[in-house]
């Protein structure tokens, strides 16, 4: 079955919803990452869309995390 690139299967959202509520938003990220580069084939841009998905899904989660790498 083809799947659309544009998509993230039910799986994977469930998935990063689960982690990035229960404050796991770093692993979220290299789940996410990880299947950027595995299954979409895109080692360059894959950092930046893992940070435009979470800027727009999670932004609650993420500046928090953002904050601590700052300091």
């Amino acid at each position: 079955m083809q799947q659309n690139k544009t998509v993230l299967s039910d799986e994977l959202v469930i998935l990063l919803n689960r982690l990035a509520l229960n404050g796991d938003i770093r692993m979220a990220g290299h789940v996410l990452y990880a299947y950027f580069i595995r299954f979409w084939k895109i080692d360059d841009t894959a950092r930046f869309y893992v940070s435009k998905y979470f800027e727009k899904h999670y932004p609650k989660q993420l500046h928090p995390q953002i904050s601590k790498q700052v300091k």
